[in-house]
C-alpha cells in the first residue's frame, strides 16, 4: 500500500498550479513546509515536492543563463539547506543536457570515465549552459560540504574539455562578485589575494613584523564576513618557518600564520575574531585531508589555547563544534595542553571536551600521571557526577531526545571513553592502583563503576 502524501508530485495535470509556484518563488512569497521533505508551500496552502517544481521549471523555461541563475539564487535563499536541497536535481539536468550528449560514460558511479565525442559541436545555447555549469560548480564550492569540491572539479573539467575559457577566467579573477578591496591587498610588507571560486587565500610577506601579520588577519577577517566559501585554504610560506609546538601537526599556511601571529599579544583579538568567523561544523581546510582533516579555525584555536588559560572557553566551544566522526587532528593537542597547564578545575573541562570531540581519543601513558593524586581524581569524580551538565550541549540533548536515547545512558557511554583515554585498558589498572593511597584507590574504583 503506497504512503498517502500531503503534497503533490505529479507535473502532468498540475501545470497551472506549478506556474503559481514559479511566480511565488520569483516574487519571494513561496515558503517551505516544516515537515520532511519540506515541500514548497503557497500562501493559499498548496504544497508541491521541491524537485518536481524544479523539473517543471526546466521543462517550461527555455534556457537563459540570467533567468536560471536568478531563479536558483531565489531558491537558495528559500530552502532551509540552501543550495544543498536542490543540487542533485540540477545535476541530473546537467547530465541530460550536456554530459550524456557530449561524452561517452563508462565505469560505475565511483569510477566513471568520461570520453569526449569530438565530432559534436555546441550550439550557442549549449555554450551558455557551460557558463551556467560554472555557476553551479561555484555553488558546490561555496555552499556544499567540503567533499563537493570533487563535483565542482568534474564540472570544471567538463566545460574546459568542451572549449570554454570560463574556468581560466575564474582561476584568475574569481567570480568577480566580491569587491577588489576585499579580494586584494598590498603594502610595502604584505600582498594578499583571495579567489572565491577556488577558495584560496594567498599571503606573501616581504617583511615579517607585527603590522604585517595584523594586516593579514584584518584582510582574512574582512573576507570571511562576505560570501567567501566556508571551506578554504590559506597559502602562506614565510621566511620564518615557525610552527605550533604540536608534534605531527601538518606544515601548512594556517600553521605558519597563527604560530607566528600569536606571538604578538596585540593581535590576539584579531585571532579570536578569525576563530568566530571561520569555525563552521562540516567545513574544512581544503589543503588538508585524511588524518590531518581540520575544521577552519583549528590552528588559531590551538595557538590561543596554548597561550593563555583565558582562552579555555574558546577551546571548549571549538571542541563542541567539531564533527567528531570526521576529525582527529586534535589528539595532537591534548598532551601538549596538559604539559602546559596540568589539571585543575578549569583545564579538566578542556581535557574532557577534547576527548569527546572525536570518536575515540587514543590513550597516552603520560595522561595517567596527571590523575595519580586525590585532588585530580576528585575533579574527575565531579565531572562524572555532573557529566551531562558540563559536557552535553543543547544540540546534544536535542539529538538524544529526538533519537530516543536516554541522557544518562549516553553520559555513561561517553564516560567510558574518558576512562579509556585517561587510564588505558583495564589490564593496566592494577599497575595504576599500586601508585595510589587507599583513599585514592577508593575514588579510582568509583570512577570505573556506573
Amino acid at each position: 500500500m503506497s504512503r498517502q502524501l500531503d503534497y503533490l508530485v505529479e507535473i502532468k495535470g498540475n501545470e497551472l498550479l506549478l506556474e503559481r509556484f514559479i511566480d511565488a518563488i520569483n516574487n519571494n512569497t513561496c515558503k517551505t513546509a516544516k515537515e520532511y521533505p519540506e515541500p514548497y508551500l503557497l500562501v493559499t496552502g498548496e504544497k508541491f515536492l521541491n524537485s518536481r517544481v524544479i523539473d517543471y521549471f526546466f521543462e517550461s523555461r527555455p534556457f537563459d543563463k540570467n533567468l536560471y541563475i536568478d531563479f536558483f539564487e531565489k531558491l537558495r535563499k528559500l530552502e532551509s539547506r540552501g543550495f544543498n536541497n536542490y543540487s542533485y536535481t540540477i545535476g541530473l539536468w546537467i547530465e541530460k543536457r550536456i554530459t550524456k550528449k557530449f561524452f561517452k560514460i563508462t565505469g560505475n558511479d565511483w569510477d566513471k570515465v568520461k570520453t569526449l565525442d569530438s565530432n559534436l559541436e555546441l550550439s550557442f545555447e549549449e555554450i551558455e549552459i557551460l557558463n551556467f555549469i560554472c555557476y553551479v560548480a561555484v555553488c558546490h564550492i561555496k555552499y556544499g560540504a567540503s567533499y563537493e569540491t570533487v563535483t565542482a572539479k568534474e564540472y570544471f573539467d567538463i566545460v574546459t574539455q568542451l572549449g570554454s575559457k570560463e574556468v581560466v577566467k575564474l582561476k584568475k579573477e574569481g567570480t568577480g562578485k566580491l569587491p577588489k578591496n576585499i579580494t586584494h591587498y598590498k603594502d610595502n610588507d604584505l600582498t594578499c589575494d583571495a579567489n572565491d571560486v577556488f577558495a584560496t587565500v594567498k599571503i606573501k610577506m616581504k617583511n615579517e613584523n607585527e603590522e604585517a601579520y595584523h594586516n593579514a588577519l584584518i584582510f582574512i577577517n574582512k573576507l570571511l564576513k562576505t560570501d567567501f566559501p566556508k571551506s578554504f585554504e590559506i597559502n602562506f610560506s614565510p621566511k620564518t618557518k615557525e610552527l605550533l609546538p604540536l608534534k605531527g601537526l601538518p606544515k601548512c599556511g594556517q600553521n605558519y600564520l597563527f604560530a607566528n601571529a600569536v606571538k604578538y599579544q596585540n593581535l590576539h583579538p584579531e585571532i579570536a575574531e578569525y576563530i568566530n568567523l571561520a569555525k563552521h561544523k562540516w567545513e574544512w581546510y581544503i589543503n588538508l585531508e585524511d588524518e590531518n582533516c581540520a575544521m577552519p579555525s583549528t590552528f588559531a584555536v590551538f595557538a590561543l589555547g596554548l597561550n593563555n588559560e583565558k582562552y579555555f572557553d574558546v577551546l571548549i566551544d571549538y571542541f563542541q563544534t567539531v564533527a567528531e566522526e570526521h576529525q582527529s587532528i586534535q589528539e595532537k593537542f591534548t598532551p601538549v595542553f596538559l604539559d602546559k597547564f596540568g589539571i585543575n578545575d578549569r583545564s579538566i573541562k578542556v581535557y574532557i571536551s577534547c576527548i569527546l570531540s572525536m570518536q575515540e581519543h587514543p590513550h597516552n601513558k603520560a595522561f595517567i600521571s596527571y590523575f595519580t593524586n586525590e585532588k585530580n581524581l576528585n575533579l574527575l569524580m565531579e565531572s562524572k557526577a555532573h557529566f551531562s551538565e558540563y559536557y552535553f550541549t543543547e544540540e546534544n540533548l536535542k539529538d538524544y531526545s529526538d533519537s530516543g536515547n536516554d541522557v544518562q545512558e549516553m553520559a555513561d557511554y561517553c564516560w567510558e571513553s574518558v576512562i579509556y583515554t585517561t587510564f588505558g585498558q583495564v589490564e593496566n589498572f592494577d599497575k595504576i592502583t599500586k601508585q595510589l593511597t587507599e583513599k585514592e584507590i577508593e575514588i579510582f574504583n568509583k570512577l570505573r563503576t556506573q
